[in-house]
């Protein structure tokens, strides 16, 4: 991917350079034409990381796939050669069980040993010159900066295609190319023939495996990215004697990588880019509407991923992730796939998830048991996440009652039957048991994995290595370059690492506080109280005071009681309408006085035994700078780019 041009290290008048890893940007002071924020240096860091993970990943993939075929037919040569001729066996079925295990066990050990040996580091490095190189799609790529990081930071891409719908985002992204010393690294326009013949320049079988591949290298277009995936959709092992005339005309394959990052929300592209990612191939979404998942309109977030939102809620943080993850597995489903979370993440004012896509259709069929329905209670933080659907049998015959129940009794694995899921009134609340208040009904939500905690850890590991050799990771893997934000993003990926993960949601410590008009309890002696009765508890990577635990609400609140029993709250002062027995908040008198929401909480009988002493070890962890400051002031949204009508107002040569 180096090129033998020199990268213009000129500085115009009237221009700034932004510098990001091994690429430099020329940005003009005086006009937004092109969409730039620096605030998205981390998010561009982060995608630079999970992208080359995901390179190592997928050619570790593609590989073990390949040997697995080789090995297992040797194995079945070897099977058949060693059979006496004219001899015959019957077996039992447990007997030819044991032997296909044997078989199987045979085959891993034989995989994994060579497996050993293999450096996909340096395989993934040589992919990029043949067809088996990642293709990478920036549907809204502005001025091209994350793509052009893509090319020089990740290894193992073939192909990237840098897109947007405005010409003038596209001619600062050519300006771009040029000033880095990439313009021997464009790939020719589609359509020459010139682009043919690179596109079928590739090693092995691979290079056959369809007409319509892309040429290696930048690819620069102006065009509508929904229309560019929706022309994306063959598989790319896909012969071209399985594709019909229309296929083998206008389509083209489908991409490993689409990288989503719009200004707004990316609801509209999302049907397209399920359909036009490879199974197993990743795709990056940014969200930016965060007034629209956080509640502030829950209106819009409906009609934009068909779920509700909780208004002013503590959780809005993850609640506004697992919307989205919900809307994205819908999507998904529609088209036999499924959805796989690596990270999902809050940065400063949007959401960014990284998921794995896959066809996976009897994934489909258990959809449903990954979302749920949340319950919040009006009138404190207690809170509710029940399943759509549940498939086990047991469970679900002994909470309906059922005479079957006893039939099901000695059977441990999920049954194919689908039953609908059960609200906080089957628990034996119909009301919020701590204040007697009824319930808001928000979602449906993702209740699944946001992470995976494999692919963090491994995350957190390559950052570790790399800051003890100036940056870069010993071995020649992600990251190639130092990152500007490493500590930061360090910091998040501890903190994702340490989170509970499968727990949806969380409580604010200081909301569960100031219900009871209680000074806030010190964090660590709150969470050692839920670990002495026998619970986990854990951090959330976006707020420092959160409390994700799976201990049930009663619990929660008992360690609220216990602490207000050694350490009594003030008593609230009592409103004008409570004094003359209404509601706060009501128009017209209630009949009967409502008691206060602290003295209602705190009346009510402890049912856990609270121990405050902090464990001996407890809370230590890794040393990690979590949740940093913004690094200045007005770290937050830019304006929308104005496009080409800003540069023909500044300069009317151009109209």
């Amino acid at each position: 991917m180096s090129s033998s041009a020199e990268p213009n290290t000129a500085v115009p008048d009237g221009h700034e350079l932004i510098r990001e890893g091994p690429i430099t940007m020329l940005y003009p002071k005086s006009e937004n034409s092109v969409f730039y924020n620096p605030v998205q240096v981390q998010n561009r860091d982060l995608s630079v990381l999970v992208l080359g993970m995901h390179a190592e990943r997928r050619e570790e993939r593609l590989w073990t796939g390949k040997k697995r075929k080789e090995v297992r037919k040797e194995m079945l040569q070897t099977q058949k050669e060693d059979q006496v001729v004219g001899e015959t066996k019957k077996e039992t079925k447990e007997e030819r069980k044991a032997r296909l295990a044997a078989f199987e066990r045979e085959l891993d050990a034989r995989v994994a040993a060579e497996k050993a040996a293999v450096d996909f580091t340096q395989l993934t490095k040589e992919s990029a010159k043949t067809n088996d190189g990642m293709s990478v799609f920036e549907a809204l790529a502005a001025s091209g900066l994350r793509s052009l990081r893509y090319w020089k930071e990740v290894p193992g891409i073939r192909t990237v295609v840098v897109n947007d719908l405005d010409p003038v985002a596209v001619d600062m992204a050519r300006e771009n190319v040029a000033r880095n010393g990439l313009a021997e690294d464009l790939a020719p326009e589609d359509g020459d023939e010139e682009t043919k013949e690179a596109a079928n320049n590739g090693a092995g079988e691979s290079s056959q495996r369809h007409c319509n591949l892309r040429a290696p290298g930048i690819h620069l277009q102006v065009g509508d990215a929904t229309h560019e995936m929706y022309i994306s959709r063959l598989p790319p092992r896909l012969h071209p004697d399985q594709m019909n005339a229309t296929q083998r005309r206008y389509q083209k394959p489908q991409y490993d990588v689409i990288d989503l990052d719009p200004y707004g929300s990316a609801a509209p592209f999302l049907d397209a880019a399920m359909q036009s990612v490879v199974s197993g191939g990743l795709l990056a979404v940014t969200c930016t509407d965060m007034a629209a998942l956080g509640g502030s309109h829950p209106e819009t977030c409906y009609g934009r991923y068909g779920a509700f939102p909780i208004q002013r809620s503590g959780y809005l943080q993850e609640l506004a992730l697992r919307i989205l993850l919900y809307h994205m597995s819908v999507v998904a489903g529609r088209y036999g796939r499924t959805i796989r979370p690596l990270l999902s993440v809050g940065m400063a004012f949007y959401c960014r998830v990284f998921v794995e896509v896959r066809d996976d259709k009897a994934g489909v069929n258990e959809l449903s048991l990954n979302h749920g329905h949340l319950f919040q209670s009006i009138r404190c933080s207690s809170f509710h996440v029940t399943p759509v659907a549940t498939n086990d049998f047991v469970a679900a015959q002994l909470r309906a009652g059922g005479e079957d129940a006893k039939k099901g009794e000695g059977k441990k694995k999920p049954s194919n039957v689908y039953r609908n899921g059960r609200g906080p009134c089957d628990r034996g609340e119909p009301t919020c048991g701590e204040t007697g208040a009824g319930y808001k009904v928000a979602g449906p939500l993702w209740t699944g994995p946001l992470h995976d905690v494999d692919f963090v850890t491994d995350a957190v590991a390559r950052l570790e290595a790399a800051q003890t050799n100036e940056g870069v990771h010993p071995s020649g893997g992600t990251p190639m370059h130092p990152l500007h934000t490493a500590t930061t993003l360090h910091g998040l990926l501890v903190s994702v690492s340490e989170e509970l993960p499968d727990v949806p949601l969380y409580h604010l410590l200081p909301s569960l506080c100031s219900a009871v008009n209680s000074a806030t309890i010190p964090t660590q002696t709150f969470r050692a109280a839920l670990v002495n009765a026998g619970y986990r508890v854990s951090a959330y990577h976006k707020e420092p005071n959160a409390v994700k635990t799976d201990a049930p609400n009663h619990a929660v609140w008992d360690v609220v009681r216990a602490w207000c029993k050694e350490h009594p709250p003030a008593k609230r002062k009592a409103s004008k309408k409570h004094r003359k027995g209404e509601a706060p908040g009501s128009n017209a008198p209630d009949k009967t006085p409502q008691m206060d929401v602290a003295e209602r909480i705190l009346s009510n009988e402890m049912r856990t035994e609270i121990d405050f002493a902090i464990p001996e070890g407890f809370g230590q962890r890794k040393k990690a700078t979590r949740w940093a400051l913004n690094p200045e002031a007005n770290w937050g949204p830019k304006k929308a780019a104005s496009g080409k009508n800003k540069r023909r107002r500044l300069d009317p040569e151009q109209s």
